[in-house]
């Protein structure tokens, strides 16, 4: 292709020459988490192509959350044959155990993928810690935490937004709601005093290291506890908790990675598919 930018020398048109006749295969997404990446043992990592040619041609990029066949589905619609997704495809979290395979929808959806072209790579550790943007730090600016008092990666703590219990719970409700969170639950004194509220990484809530880092409350999710563990130890301790659905809690961060990703590669689209908390409450 030639150069259309004949008032530029060869050396300063370069990048935009490149950038019109460079296709974008798969691969070169996880080559560059690798380099972003310096916190992951990249041997031991699940972020990985789970299914698919890494060497396809790229002509559309999709995000979500997690790669449910109704996001599949959605991202063909959108032209995208690249699929990044934070959870795993196949309900095992390194996505390695075929037993999964006896279910008629976990075959029927192996197959879509395959029929469809779709490649399928797997982001969670590199964006669980990405500084400023990743899943931890979003959460964060969804909640409207800004007061930050400590950290270690995966856990933060910030002021509390809220004097109460409950009126904590309220407010994380407010800035959830968006994001399909219909109630959250709340465990302890109504009434319980809140400072420092502790938040953790989607299922990576371990409250004892909140709590070591001066939190004295706990911004929790469901996937990150078990009542008969987690709960009897917060109201063992009078420690009030706040939980919202996993999903709820980082897909904050799974629209940043789609915003990431389309500055880093701007020569392919890049679509955000959105999910939110997975179910809704009776009562």
């Amino acid at each position: 292709m030639q150069c259309r930018h004949s008032f530029c020398t060869r050396i300063l048109c370069q990048d935009s020459c490149w950038k019109e006749k460079h296709t974008m295969r798969a691969a070169e997404l996880q080559d560059h988490m690798r380099k972003v990446g310096t916190w992951v043992d990249w041997e031991r990592t699940c972020d990985r192509f789970i299914i698919g040619d890494p060497e396809t041609e790229v002509k559309g990029i999709a995000v979500a959350w997690q790669a449910r066949f109704a996001a599949l589905r959605e991202a063909i619609n959108r032209g995208c044959n690249l699929f990044v997704t934070h959870e795993p495809v196949f309900y095992r979290h390194m996505d390695d155990d075929e037993s999964v395979f006896t279910a008629a929808h976990a075959r029927e959806k192996k197959a879509f993928i395959e029929e469809n072209g779709l490649v399928i790579f797997r982001c969670h550790d590199v964006w669980d810690r990405m500084p400023e943007i990743g899943i931890v730090d979003s959460w964060a600016k969804q909640l409207g935490l800004s007061d930050k008092l400590g950290g270690d990666g995966f856990h933060s703590v910030y002021r509390s937004p809220a004097a109460g219990l409950r009126r904590l719970a309220e407010y994380v409700l407010s800035k959830t709601r968006d994001l399909g969170q219909d109630s959250v639950e709340m465990v302890g004194d109504p009434n319980a005093v809140v400072t420092n509220v502790g938040i953790g990484c989607g299922a990576i809530t371990r409250y004892e290291t909140m709590i070591n880092l001066g939190a004295d409350a706990i911004i929790g999710t469901d996937d990150g506890m078990s009542y008969w563990s987690g709960g009897s130890w917060t109201l063992d301790g009078g420690i009030p908790l706040v939980i919202v659905n996993h999903c709820t809690a980082e897909e904050p961060g799974m629209r940043s990675l789609a915003e990431y990703i389309q500055r880093e590669f701007p020569e392919v689209r890049t679509e955000f598919i959105s999910q939110g908390c997975m179910f809704r409450t009776v009562s």
